[in-house]
């Protein structure tokens, strides 16, 4: 999605901001899109609860994350490169899901 995409489906957003890395921030209530240029590169939300990712049900998300195959523990976020998705279990009754584009992350690594 574009910039522009996105405030068409959402409306204007409460806030907008370049943070330090250059990446353009939208903030719509507790979400988070992030942008390079006018591309998505990705999108901060809060932990829901169950969820169905590729046709599976997931009453767990961080619990799902620990049988990934490449799940790295670092810094309160457990990451998955493979499948593009950041858990952020910095406050355990709050968590936040961070989806990225592939590659966005692999230097943070």
């Amino acid at each position: 999605m574009t910039v522009i995409e996105v405030i068409e489906q959402l409306g204007e957003p409460e806030k907008a901001r370049e943070v330090y890395s250059g990446e353009l921030e939208l903030l719509y209530q507790n979400t988070i899109f992030r942008f390079i240029g006018a591309r998505l590169v990705e999108c901060t939300l809060p932990d829901s609860g169950p969820l169905i990712i590729d046709d599976i049900p997931v009453i767990n998300l961080f619990e799902w994350m620990s049988g990934l195959s490449d799940v790295v523990d670092r810094a309160r976020f457990r990451v998955s490169l493979n499948a593009g998705i950041a858990y952020d279990y910095t406050d355990p009754n709050t968590g936040s899901v961070t989806i990225f584009q592939p590659g966005h992350w692999d230097g943070l690594l």
